[in-house]
């Protein structure tokens, strides 16, 4: 399967901007990151309409993330102890949409 030619936005070490004010507050601990290349035909499948694979070296990545979320809290309060604190496991996938975007 060949799939399009997308010119993606360069990489940088800057969000773009956020559209409104952050809702939530939260601290990532004890993070892992785990990385595996794949073709990026195998995932294309896997991804909303409108994007494709974002790609390295002409593979995509698929992530595995786990980490702890330390007191997730709200509208600007302080995190909440014990009930905000709680593991998370994160699988992911990379793309770019038809204006380059990541």
């Amino acid at each position: 399967m060949s799939l399009p030619d997308r010119t993606p936005e360069p990489v940088s070490p800057y969000p773009p901007a956020a559209p409104m004010p952050p809702l939530l507050t939260q601290s990532w601990l004890d993070l892992a990151f785990l990385h595996w290349a794949v073709d990026p035909a195998d995932v294309a499948p896997l991804l909303p309409a409108g994007t494709v694979p974002d790609t390295f070296d002409g593979a995509t990545y698929v992530g595995l993330v786990a980490f702890r979320m330390y007191r997730v809290g709200g509208l600007g309060l302080p995190g909440i102890p014990y009930l905000g604190t709680f593991p998370e496991t994160n699988v992911r996938l990379y793309s770019v949409d038809e204006h380059g975007r990541r």
